[in-house]
């Protein structure tokens, strides 16, 4: 009698990485499913709720006791169709795993790259993947931001501190190849992760 439900934030990501040919492959195993349509699929906003017609209704009813039933959903809805059109088609969230699988490959072979940061997993299953860094949160933004007026390139837009202070690591991010970043060229990603790469080296070992 226990219900399955599938937190499908990016369920989209996922099903590519599987290599399932429909969603309804990766959300069979489940009672009801959630899916987000700002991450993957690129909308404004919004999520939708799915599962049988009982658990629907009364999920309704929770709702709007949490306050939850907006006057309109139709900017969310329109912009969610678009999205969907534009990159849940064809291969695209396969194409994206596989660039960033290929770039990640690329910075793996260089040296100086490999030994300030460490992906998980190593190998990308889906179009994003977990990064951590060798250096303290203060000097990698100080590096991306020098990178950045030196460079114009913006190598990552996100790092969080990693509270554990017997970890090499001191900081870690999530790096997601999406509408934007997939049409940069393999090597600009590598330019721009080498010159990271020797600024934040230069800044940890000028102490």
């Amino acid at each position: 009698g226990v219900k399955f439900h599938c937190d499908g934030a990016r369920i989209f990501e996922a099903s590519a990485g599987y290599g399932h040919e429909t969603l309804s492959q990766t959300s069979e195993p489940f009672d009801s499913v959630y899916i987000s349509f700002y991450k993957g699929v690129g909308a404004v906003s919004g999520a939708m709720l799915l599962g049988d017609s009982e658990f629907i209704a009364e999920a309704r009813v929770w709702l709007r006791r949490f306050g939850g039933n907006l006057y309109s959903v139709l900017p969310y809805a329109v912009s969610s169709w678009d999205g969907f059109r534009k990159n849940c088609r064809d291969d695209v969230f396969v194409e994206r795993r596989r660039k960033l699988a290929r770039v990640i490959d690329m910075l793996n072979a260089d040296s100086n790259i490999e030994s300030m940061v460490q992906f998980d997993p190593a190998v990308p299953q889906t179009s994003m993947i977990h990064g951590y860094l060798k250096a303290s949160l203060d000097d990698c933004k100080r590096a991306l931001l020098t990178v950045e007026q030196s460079t114009g390139v913006r190598v990552l837009m996100r790092l969080n501190k990693i509270n554990d202070d017997e970890s090499s690591f001191g900081c870690r991010f999530e790096w997601s190849m999406g509408t934007s970043n997939v049409l940069i060229d393999d090597e600009h990603f590598i330019k721009g992760w080498q010159e990271f790469s020797r600024v934040l080296d230069g800044i940890v070992s000028g102490r």
